[in-house]
């Protein structure tokens, strides 16, 4: 059937007022009787055998957001946080929800009280709504990190970060604050916002040779590369590095070097040592000229 066909495209999760957009409501009972569908929350129907955190967020009584949507959506997400982040409906005390409060692996938010409760239509909140919400629970720099991928992604725009920041407390736009798109990754983000933070002016994806880029440039010789688990851990990568580094090098460059767990659970160190050379203004001196 196409309504079939056209739910299972949305995820296998829709409300009832969208469904009712591609069907009547007798159809829609009929499908139910049928075992075509089911109902995990009244409002909502998905196709049976759908069973994922958008459903279960359903069956606690809200939505799937924060960093389950994050997730959803490709972001950035905290390392090793697993749990299902539902949002509820602000103004909702129900006993569904005070025990989804009380189950563990579960986090329940509420949308900030400047912002509008929206009604996603598939389950899982837009990626504005739930950069909103995230501002509340992760860390400046997890925020910033999942913002930067998301403009980098078109998944939203400028201006829409913008507007959602200006509603939020001050405490909560930190990570939402001058951000910029050119970050490939996570980390890259993260050590973004360490560098506005600490009033270090930067060039991101700086090209001192002719078709290489490097992560970060800092002052005029200063190059940071952040190595991720992906593309540089295979001896190949090695070597590609060394012979980048090498050339850069060659022309004077100092290049530092952080890995992604660096990033993640050594920042303090990641900050001094970058702190260090800046303080000593070797950011500015190349090694030969």
């Amino acid at each position: 059937m196409e309504f079939v066909a056209w739910l299972g495209a949305q995820g296998g999760v829709s409300t009832v007022q969208a469904a009712r957009d591609r069907v009547s409501a007798d159809a829609l009972h009929q499908l139910k009787g049928s075992g075509a569908i089911w109902t995990p929350l009244r409002g909502w129907v998905a196709l049976t055998g759908v069973a994922n955190d958008v459903t279960r967020a359903l069956r606690l009584g809200g939505v799937a957001s924060c960093v389950t949507a994050l997730r959803l959506h490709g972001l950035w997400t905290p390392h090793g946080e697993t749990r299902l982040h539902v949002r509820v409906n602000r103004r909702s005390h129900s006993a569904r929800i005070a025990e989804s409060e009380r189950t563990d692996g579960v986090v329940v938010h509420r949308m900030h009280e400047w912002l509008d409760d929206e009604r996603p239509a598939h389950g899982v909140d837009r990626v504005v709504t739930t950069l909103a919400v995230a501002s509340g629970c992760v860390a400046a720099e997890d925020l910033a990190a999942a913002a930067e991928r998301a403009l980098a992604s078109r998944l939203v725009t400028p201006d829409e970060l913008r507007a959602i920041a200006a509603e939020l407390p001050r405490r909560r736009r930190r990570g939402l604050e001058r951000l910029c798109d050119r970050s490939g990754s996570g980390v890259e983000s993260m050590f973004a916002l360490m560098l506005r933070t600490a009033r270090i002016a930067y060039v991101q994806q700086f090209e001192p040779i002719p078709g290489m880029f490097v992560d970060f440039l800092i002052g005029t010789s200063l190059i940071v590369e952040l190595d991720s688990r992906t593309w540089h851990g295979r001896p190949v990568d090695i070597e590609t590095d060394r012979r980048r580094d090498a050339a850069l090098l060659a022309l004077g460059y100092r290049t530092l070097r952080f890995t992604y767990e660096q990033m993640l659970f050594q920042p303090d160190l990641v900050r001094e040592r970058v702190l260090a050379l800046v303080r000593r203004d070797a950011h500015r001196r190349k090694l030969w000229t």
